[in-house]
C-alpha cells in the first residue's frame, strides 16, 4: 500500500491526467474519448518513465520523475491513439 502514497506516483498521475485533459480539450469530442486518452496518457507516461530509467537519462527530473522523457512519450502515445482512432 505504500506505493499508493508515493509522491512520484502522485505527480505522474496528476501530470498524465492534465495532459489527457488538455489533449481532449483541444482534439476530443466525447467522454468516451476522454477515458481513452486518460488511460493512454497514464500508460504513455509510465512507459516514458521506464524509458528514462532504462536509459539513465537525468535531463529534466522532478524528484524521481523523468519529466522530459515521460512527457514526450505520453504526448506521442496520445497522438498515436488519435491517429489510430482507437
Amino acid at each position: 500500500m505504500d506505493i499508493l502514497r508515493s509522491p512520484p506516483l502522485a505527480l505522474s498521475l496528476v501530470l498524465s491526467s492534465l495532459y489527457a485533459g488538455l489533449f481532449h480539450l483541444i482534439w476530443g469530442q466525447s467522454w468516451g474519448e476522454f477515458l481513452l486518452y486518460w488511460i493512454t496518457a497514464i500508460v504513455g507516461f509510465g512507459l516514458g518513465q521506464a524509458t528514462g530509467n532504462a536509459m539513465g537519462l537525468n535531463i529534466l527530473m522532478v524528484g524521481q520523475v523523468h519529466l522530459l522523457e515521460a512527457s514526450l512519450v505520453c504526448w506521442a502515445a496520445l497522438f498515436i491513439a488519435k491517429w489510430l482512432k482507437v
